[in-house]
């Protein structure tokens, strides 16, 4: 016969009555590892401290399972609450939302855009307002041998050539920011 050092048990009087808890057996009062049928005392210990001079409570308590090891009787509390704890502890992973569609509704839009970062946000809001303001200034114009005149030809070959400048300047200040934020 093999030595049960744990119980599962159930409270039936008491505060904690109709609750499960795993107690080591040397807590309940005249136990009988072969009689598991009828209620027994048990004491209400609490781990690292003394016993109280009068005693610790004493509450009734059915014995439902015993087990050698904690761990099993764990295992079988949890099968009896139905209580599906996550394997581990850790939140879940949720992707990264860098664009949204424009499909969803305005809630997830603005909780989306709060959550962003403002670097990502203020550059976004930049490329729109330049794809905003390119549609407004030549809607028809697409390349400077669509134009009619040689003057506007011209007008938009020397706004290309400025705007690529601005570019690898934007380009060339970007990778100064990063570089320096590295430095420190």
């Amino acid at each position: 016969m093999a030595k049960y050092r744990y119980a599962l048990i159930s409270w039936t009087k008491g505060p904690d009555k109709d609750a499960i808890s795993i107690v080591p057996t040397s807590w309940i009062i005249d136990f009988d590892p072969a009689d598991t049928s009828r209620a027994y005392l048990v004491e209400c210990r609490m781990t690292n401290t003394k016993k109280p001079v009068n005693g610790w409570q004493v509450e009734h308590a059915v014995v439902l399972q015993l087990a050698e090891k904690e761990s099993t009787l764990k295992s079988a509390e949890q099968k009896l609450l139905n209580v599906d704890l996550p394997k581990d502890h850790k939140r879940p992973r949720k992707p990264k939302r860098l664009f949204f569609d424009e499909d969803e509704d305005a809630e997830t839009n603005c909780e989306t855009a709060r959550k962003k970062k403002p670097k990502l946000a203020a550059q976004r809001q930049a490329e729109e307002e330049i794809l905003f303001e390119d549609s407004q200034l030549a809607p028809g114009i697409q390349s400077p041998e669509g134009c009619s005149s040689n003057e506007s030809a011209g007008q938009i070959r020397d706004l290309q050539i400025q705007m690529k400048a601005l570019q690898k300047e934007n380009t060339r200040l970007r990778h100064m920011v990063v570089k320096g934020k590295y430095l420190h």
